[in-house]
């Protein structure tokens, strides 16, 4: 293959330069020089190298191009390290499969059988990704194929074939347009970076070609217009790449100038919002997925740009603070991603909970790179907690080949401080999702609403996902790996923990309620979710609860009604993967509490179940496979056991109500104490409203479904979320309204007394201190966001 000349030696000297380390030209010339003129000689080197790549660098791109193929091989290796030996090694091992099985021969209608169709879009995604691989091991250093020619010459061969087959100019999009303007474009990018010195720029322009056949401007997709969230960033990320590869400083800015929108908060549709929340498909929350995929973009190409004439301003790059502090840290519990906000990922086989989590951690240490360094501080203190928390996986699994020696550093730094377990509770309102985090578990809500969609099942992904939205509670605790795994392909899909629901129903994807009455408040690190359950079709409908706490989450449930005929109405109270081996369900004599021993320390559950209702427990072995909820999982068959409680509220009830408490990390002794002395009361739990009083917090909390009068102390005039925290001297109150829609100025009225305004949001005004507190809230527009008011205790 023809080279470039000068471009070639622009290229290997500024690699050379940046990879020149102890350890780097120690391997080089340790054969033919001893150790005192080793030393020596890379003294005189290192200047004459910088020296040259200063000179040589006369375009910009270059520096990105180069920049990026460090990011992609490694940089300035140290193959010492065990982690750094572990990743090339299956590296090479990849490579060398794909290589074997590649189809060389000069008739071939493929390069791999099982990706020879020519009506499957996915097809030429799949074999670009085997090519990058193999390009990938030719161009990294510490392994065996590391410029290996018969490897290179196999691997542009392929390229060319693929652009004379499967993906040039002339093609029109088939099938999946991911395919052809995201899934492939970002593939390409990377193999023309790592091969570029060897490719001819007529091979070079071709594949380039190809790519701006489907994404000329990555602003427009071609399938619906409008590139939006990940989408667009993905198609930015190639589009920057391609006239980084062409020296198209044009395109280069033309990509840069359009991430300019992902900066931006929204009110509807795609992207981040004031609370944290993220949204993709219009409807659905996605944070742990698309999300992600936009996080991680943007980290990379922040580093990319960083210095350069195309770089992003600081305000926007101050965007991405937000979006890691308010939209990604709360999700993250000891290094898992939280399934509720992984829509269709939850369905793939080689896509974990673990897995997306650590992803993330991937992309928030390459934002220590170009961030603020007090920001990077903070966030390596994040980032140590989570990968030591996380027993469950190797740190390093999913850590950027050039960063794995970053992520040691902060593991076995001293210096660096592991950030505290974090005690947190959030509402996000904009995606109908709520979050509680304690040091030794953690809660996720799922719901859905007028403005939410119930679950998505697109792509022959997610087959099963009916009643994930249905207010399903995600229980984390010492069994890391609950929802890993075999979960998702054996668990009951029609006995979701914490839903209601028609047993046995199979609600339509892509589907809002008919209630807007879906949100919650937060104050002081607790949490207070209201959800009026009314899936589409119209049979069903509840009002749901739940009260979060330092050690319990109350749950309640009201106005439970059903019209479907001959159909029994169910409250999942818990559906558990047994994990431990011999967790069994053990009920007190009265019937009053449960408890699940999982046979993890740190994992046992109780259950409080006060009042008459009939509940209902089962253990059993159930089996699946991924294939039963994605078309393109394996068929194997899988098995687990399950631990299931429910009450049974009958067919086609009236009116009908649910209570119980779960209690975290309790022993049977400690579940039977607190089922005896309850240190939470249920005051009200009805078609108006649903309340409890937490004595020993100083707690009160309403959830008003209509205007009422005083329950628990507290009076709203409208639908609303309220929360009363009485501590330290200090009255605490928060307000919010779930619907959304509330064009008027909400009242509440709460009997305490209390003194001086300590702080109020703004939106607040406080009418009268004495001898209640009354407020006057803006909520027009405020999209359920908590108001919040603090006032001295009298």
């Amino acid at each position: 293959m023809a080279g470039r000349g000068l471009e070639s030696l622009r290229d290997e000297a500024g690699d050379t330069a940046d990879s020149l380390s102890d350890a780097g030209v120690a391997g080089l010339l340790r054969p033919q020089l001893p150790a005192h003129l080793l030393k020596s000689m890379q003294m005189r080197l290192i200047p004459f190298l910088l020296l040259l790549r200063l000179v040589c660098a006369a375009d910009p791109t270059d520096d990105l191009r180069l920049r990026w193929r460090r990011m992609l091989v490694g940089g300035a290796l140290d193959t010492s390290l065990p982690q750094v030996e572990t990743r090339l090694t299956s590296m090479e091992s990849m490579a060398r499969r794909n290589w074997s099985s590649l189809d060389k021969s000069p008739a071939r209608q493929s390069l791999w059988p099982e990706l020879a169709r020519t009506n499957i879009s996915a097809d030429i995604t799949g074999a670009y990704s085997r090519l990058r691989s193999m390009a990938a091991a030719w161009a990294t250093p510490g392994q065996d194929l590391y410029h290996d020619g018969g490897l290179l010459a196999d691997t542009i061969g392929a390229l060319d074939w693929m652009d004379a087959h499967r993906y040039h100019s002339g093609l029109s999009e088939y099938d999946n347009w991911w395919d052809f303007e995201i899934g492939t474009p970002v593939i390409l990018v990377d193999i023309a970076t790592l091969l570029y010195d060897q490719l001819t720029a007529d091979q070079l322009s071709r594949y380039m070609a190809a790519i701006e056949q489907f994404d000329a401007d990555p602003r427009v997709m071609i399938v619906n217009s409008v590139s939006t969230g990940a989408n667009l960033a993905d198609k930015c990320k190639a589009a920057l790449l391609r006239g980084a590869l062409l020296k198209d400083s044009a395109k280069v800015a033309l990509a840069s100038h359009a991430l300019m929108p992902l900066f931006a908060l929204v009110t509807t549709g795609d992207g981040f919002y004031a609370d944290g929340s993220f949204i993709q498909h219009r409807r659905h929350a996605y944070t742990g997925s698309y999300g992600q995929v936009l996080l991680s973009d943007m980290a990379n190409l922040l580093y990319l740009l960083a210095g350069s004439q195309w770089d992003i301003a600081a305000a926007a790059r101050d965007s991405v603070r937000h979006w890691v502090w308010d939209g990604f840290t709360p999700l993250i519990y000891k290094g898992a991603m939280m399934d509720m906000v992984r829509g269709r990922g939850i369905s793939r086989v080689n896509s974990s909970d673990h897995g997306s989590g650590h992803g993330t951690v991937a992309a928030l240490l390459r934002l220590t790179e170009s961030g603020p360094t007090e920001d990077a501080a903070r966030l390596r203190g994040v980032i140590k907690r989570w990968l030591q928390d996380d027993t469950s996986r190797d740190p390093y699994a999913s850590v950027p080949l050039d960063l794995i020696g970053e992520a040691r550093r902060i593991l076995n730094d001293p210096s660096i401080a592991a950030a505290a377990p974090p005690t947190a509770s959030h509402i996000f309102a904009s995606m109908d999702r709520v979050i509680h985090q304690r040091p030794g578990w953690a809660a996720g809500i799922a719901m859905h609403s007028a403005r939410i969609y119930n679950f998505e099942n697109i792509d022959n992904e997610n087959f099963h996902a009916w009643h994930t939205g249905d207010g399903m509670v995600y229980l984390y605790n010492a069994d890391l790996l609950q929802f890993s795994e075999n979960f998702w392909p054996t668990v009951d899909p029609q006995r979701m923990p914490g839903t209601t629901v028609i047993a046995g129903s199979t609600p339509q994807p892509g589907q809002v309620s008919g209630s807007a009455a879906v949100g919650g408040t937060s104050l002081d690190g607790y949490s207070v979710a209201m959800m009026q359950l009314q899936p589409a079709g119209g049979q069903l409908s509840a009002k749901k609860s739940w009260f979060l706490f330092d050690d319990e989450i109350v749950a309640l449930g009201a106005d439970i009604r059903s019209t479907a005929p001959g159909k029994t109405v169910e409250t999942i109270i818990e559906n558990r993967r047994l994990t431990g081996g011999g967790a069994v369900f053990t009920a007190g004599p009265d019937r009053a509490w449960v408890h699940l021993a999982s046979g993890i320390p740190g994992a046992d559950i109780g259950y409080y179940l006060p009042g008459k209702a009939t509940w209902r427990s089962l253990e059993e072995t159930r089996h699946g496979s991924w294939r039963d909820i994605n078309a393109n999982g394996p068929a194997a068959e899988l098995t687990a056991r399950y631990g299931t409680l429910w009450f049974d509220h009958g067919v086609m009830p009236e009116g009908e109500t649910y209570a119980y408490v779960v209690l975290l990390g309790k022993s049977p002794q400690e579940t039977a104490r607190y089922a005896a002395a309850p240190a939470v009361e249920i005051i009200q739990n009805d078609a108006a409203a649903q309340a409890i009083a937490y004595a020993g917090l100083g707690i009160r909390a309403v959830n008003f479904w209509a205007a009422a009068h005083e329950i628990n102390g507290i009076t709203a005039d409208a639908i609303a979320s309220v929360l009363v925290h009485d501590a330290d001297g200090v009255v605490n109150l928060a307000v919010a309204d779930p619907t959304q829609a509330n064009e008027e100025v909400l009242h509440v009225e709460v009997i305490t007394p209390a003194g001086a305004v300590v702080s109020a949001d703004d939106g607040v005004a406080v009418d009268q201190t004495a001898p209640t507190v009354r407020l006057s809230i803006g909520v027009r527009g405020s999209q359920g966001k908590t108001f919040r008011v603090s006032l001295r205790a009298r």
